[in-house]
């Protein structure tokens, strides 16, 4: 068995989690309960 000169797990370049751009929970411009008249 010769030594290998790769490394058996390679860094890789791509992060696990990206960030995301957008919110998880965006902001709602309309209210849960509207206001009854």
């Amino acid at each position: 068995n010769p030594p290998t000169r790769q490394p058996a797990n390679p860094p890789t370049r791509q992060p696990a989690n990206p960030p995301t751009r957008q919110p998880a929970n965006p902001p709602t411009h309309h209210p849960t309960n509207p206001p009854t008249h």
